[in-house]
């Protein structure tokens, strides 16, 4: 464990800690060349803060870009497909009715916390 434990921060209301949230975990079973997928709900809390807001350009459409940071106690991830039959997506975050796709990770469970940055699933409104 890290020392000192900063872990408490991450459920501290005062400094933006304790936000409840929803990461939905997907798994894909490739059996006999057909693929399953199942998904979880696991609902966490931690600490989220926005880290980007913007526009990117391209040719065919201006898209927005909005990212946050989630630092909390449980280990996110982007997605694994090591060839086995078993593949994980990217984990996804439920928070304030929008959804938001991981596409980095700090792990530092090892310390008891990691942190993920997560953009937003545009035209998705979770209710």
């Amino acid at each position: 464990m890290l020392l000192p434990d900063v872990t408490e921060i991450l459920d501290d209301p005062e400094v933006g800690g304790s936000q409840p949230f929803v990461l939905v975990r997907t798994t894909n079973r490739r059996t006999l060349g057909k693929v399953t997928v199942s998904k979880v709900n696991i609902p966490l809390t931690g600490n989220i803060q926005p880290q980007e807001m913007g526009s990117q350009s391209s040719t065919v459409e201006d898209t927005e870009n909005e990212t946050i940071v989630i630092y909390a106690k449980f280990g996110f991830q982007c997605g694994k497909n090591d060839g086995s039959n078993v593949f994980y997506g990217a984990d996804e975050i439920l928070y304030n009715n929008k959804r938001y796709r991981v596409t980095r990770v700090n792990n530092w469970i090892q310390w008891g916390f990691s942190i993920a940055y997560a953009t937003r699933v545009m035209d998705v409104e979770v209710v």
